[in-house]
């Protein structure tokens, strides 16, 4: 990778959200010993966000409902990144 510089560098990452994400199923107690949290599952709407990072910051960025599948992720490349780079004026 050395014979790249750092402003052609991009990265892409994908994390989830949905209610339980804030939620802990263990806690500490007084005697600084872990004890397990009572959770109800609650089946809720669950969000993807998929983003693409350079050294400057945040360059594009997707939210759906759901799961990502491959093509989602494919469609986020090449139609919401590479569109950011060549300065698309179209509407996604």
């Amino acid at each position: 990778m050395s014979q790249y510089l750092p402003n052609q560098l991009v990265f892409s990452d994908e994390s989830a959200y949905d209610k339980r994400t804030l939620s802990r199923q263990y806690e500490w107690n007084i005697s600084e010993h872990h004890t397990r949290k009572p959770t109800f599952f609650v089946r809720e709407k669950r969000f993807i966000i998929e983003g693409a990072l350079c050294v400057n910051g945040l360059l594009a960025y997707s939210i759906q409902e759901g799961s990502m599948s491959f093509k989602d992720y494919e469609y986020f490349v090449e139609n919401i990144l590479v569109c950011f780079f060549n300065n698309c004026n179209k509407q996604i």
